[in-house]
Formats: structure tokens, sequence, C-alpha cells
């Protein structure tokens, strides 16, 4: 048999979708049931709508990330013969790229649990949780507002000599700073947005980067005193000025509350480097 001239691709393409046409006007059926069978593809098709699922991300990830080459065909009489016999024509095709991809998705799978262990260990080493991706319960918080000119002036006059290092915004990110041995750390804004275990992560840091005689600043608003829409999306964000102390004094310092003439922020926390510290020092805190 001679090798039919398929060069003229979209000529062949033409006379095809001619004799199907003429096929639907002589069997409106025909019509139908392609409308039919595309409403079932569109069906089974995957979407970007997000799957609800149990258990964590990558876990959910790894189930959604395995291809079925069996095609659903359904239960309708007629169109079910239709679709198993395009599925059993294309069986070896689809398992073959299915197949490719979850070779694929297991070696992305691997790599993904083995970077997710290794920020694991990130995270212990540092003190704080690594942000990975997406919101936090943070994000949903308006920030806090700037200082007023009376917790300004509070905290000028409670600071230290020797260099100062003023933190109010962002997420803390004072371990990156190449100085150490400053006199006054201020802390403010931002960390009235974090868990604890964030804090202890800041106390830790900043511990490091103190001085021998050095002193910690907390300028935070208690919040007990938020708002209803505040307090529900920020449970478990920020401590107030008492817990403050108490986590700085279990650090190894010698903390204590400074009234303070301000309406949102009524005591600033003052913490001095303890010649001894504490047994149960944050430093020590995984």
């Amino acid at each position: 048999m001679p090798r039919p001239d398929l060069s003229d691709a979209e000529g062949v393409g033409a006379a095809i979708e001619a004799e199907a046409e003429k096929q639907r006007r002589g069997d409106r059926s025909l019509a139908q049931f392609e409308l039919e069978i595309e409403q079932t593809w569109a069906d089974v098709a995957p979407t970007e709508a997000p799957v609800d699922g149990d258990g964590p991300p990558l876990d959910q990830t790894a189930r959604l990330a395995v291809l079925d080459p069996q095609v659903p065909i359904g239960s309708r009489r007629g169109l079910r013969g239709i679709k198993w016999v395009i599925r059993k024509l294309a069986y070896w095709y689809v398992r073959f790229l299915t197949d490719q991809f979850n070779v694929f998705a297991e070696m992305l799978m691997r790599h993904l649990r083995s970077l997710e262990a290794r920020l694991g260990k990130l995270e212990a080493a540092a003190g704080h949780p690594v942000a990975l991706s997406g919101q936090s319960a943070s994000d949903w918080l308006d920030d806090p507002p700037e200082l007023s000119p009376a917790v300004v002036a509070c905290v000028a006059g409670l600071a230290g000599p020797g260099p100062c290092l003023v933190l109010s915004g962002g997420e803390g990110a004072m371990v990156e700073a190449d100085d150490e041995g400053f006199g006054t750390i201020i802390l403010a804004g931002f960390v009235e947005k974090l868990p604890v275990s964030d804090l202890l992560g800041v106390i830790h840091e900043a511990g490091r980067k103190l001085g021998d005689n050095g002193r910690i600043i907390v300028a935070v608003a208690d919040p007990t005193n938020r708002g209803r829409v505040d307090s529900e999306l920020g449970s478990g964000l920020g401590i107030s000025p008492t817990s403050w102390r108490h986590l700085l004094e279990r650090a190894g310092f010698n903390a204590r509350l400074v009234p303070c003439s301000d309406t949102r922020i009524t005591e600033i926390v003052v913490a001095d480097r303890s010649t001894s510290p504490s047994r149960d020092s944050v430093q020590s805190q995984p």
C-alpha cells in the first residue's frame, strides 16, 4: 500500500472536519454525543482548585502527584462504550506518560522531604521558625502603630550607654547584623505579632548581640487590651510586658517594669544582663 501524502496537514484536517460536519447533519445524535464526551472529559480533567485534605502539606502533595492511567468511563449506556473503546486504544500511550510523570513526581517528593528535614534542623539551630511560604496568622493583623512621643521619650531615657539597636519593623532580622556589643537593643512593633516560640529566638539572638553590660528594652502593648477582631485573629501572638519580664528573667536578665504615660503602652520592660545567667536561659531552648 503506498504511503499517503500527509504533507498538507491543514488540508487533511479540513477534509476530516468537512466529513464530520456532513455526518453531523445526517445524524443529529452525533452532535449530542460529542457534547456529552466533551463534558465528561471536562468533569474528570484536573483543575486549579485547591483540594481539601488532612495531614501535612507534603503528604497531600504526594497523594495528588500520582497520576492514574485508568480514566473513568462513567455508567451511562452507549457513551460508556465509546469511552471504553477510546480508553482501550489509548491506554498504552497514557500509561507511558503517567509512568514517566509518576517517576518524576516521586523523585521530586524525595527532594522536597529532604529539604523539609534540613529546614527543620535549621529552625532548631536558629531558635525560631523559618518561614516557608503562604500566609501566617500575623498577616491578618494590622501592624502596630508607631511609638508615641511619650513612649519614645520614656525609652530614650532608659537606654544605656554604648551603641543602640532599634528594632520595630519587619520580622526581627537582627540576627543578620554584623556588629556585636550593643549597649541597648530596643524591641517594639513586630514582636507584638510573633508567637512565643519566635520570641524565645529573638531573646536568644538579642542576648548574643549585647555587650557585657547591655540592656534590652521592650515596648509593647498588652494583648489583653486588643479589640475583639485583633484578639481573635491574633490569638497566641504577642505577650504582655509581664510575660516579657518573665521570659527575660528566665534568660538570665535582671528585668523590671517601668510605668509609661501612654494610653496604649503603659509599661516598658527593662532587662539588664545579669552577671550570673540563669540555669534556665533561653539560649538552652531548642
